[in-house]
C-alpha cells in the first residue's frame, strides 16, 4: 500500500534529476558526476521505499545524503566547478529540507495516534 508523503515525491524527482544531470549539464569532471549520480540513486532508493514503510529512518537518510551532496563540492574538490556545485547545492539543500520536513510530519502523525 502506497502512503506516501508528497515530499517524498518531490525527492524521487530531484533523485532522478541528480543522475541524469551529469548528462545534461554537461559535467565532466569525475567526483562531480558520481557524486550527483550516486546521491541520486540513493535518494530514489530511500524515497520509494518510503512509500511503502513510511518510517523515520528513511527520511533521515535522506537528509544525510542531502547534506553529504550540499558538501560535496568542498569534500571532493570540484567546487571551481560552477555548474556541479550550484546543482549539488540547490538538490543537496532542497532534499535535507525536504526529508527533515517529512520526519517532523512522521513525528506529528504518531504523536495524533497517541
Amino acid at each position: 500500500m502506497i502512503r506516501a508523503h508528497w515530499q517524498d515525491r518531490i525527492e524521487v524527482a530531484l533523485g532522478l534529476w541528480l543522475v541524469a544531470s551529469p548528462f545534461v549539464l554537461g559535467i565532466t569532471r569525475q567526483p562531480a558526476a558520481w557524486s550527483a549520480m550516486l546521491a541520486g540513486v540513493a535518494v530514489v532508493t530511500l524515497a520509494v521505499e518510503a512509500f511503502y514503510y513510511p518510517e523515520i529512518v528513511e527520511e533521515w537518510g535522506n537528509l544525510a545524503v542531502g547534506i553529504g551532496l550540499a558538501a560535496s563540492p568542498w569534500l571532493f574538490g570540484y567546487d571551481g566547478e560552477r555548474l556541479a556545485m550550484i546543482n549539488a547545492l540547490a538538490c543537496g539543500i532542497a532534499i535535507a529540507a525536504l526529508s527533515f520536513w517529512t520526519a517532523e510530519d512522521i513525528q506529528r502523525e504518531q504523536r495524533d495516534a497517541h
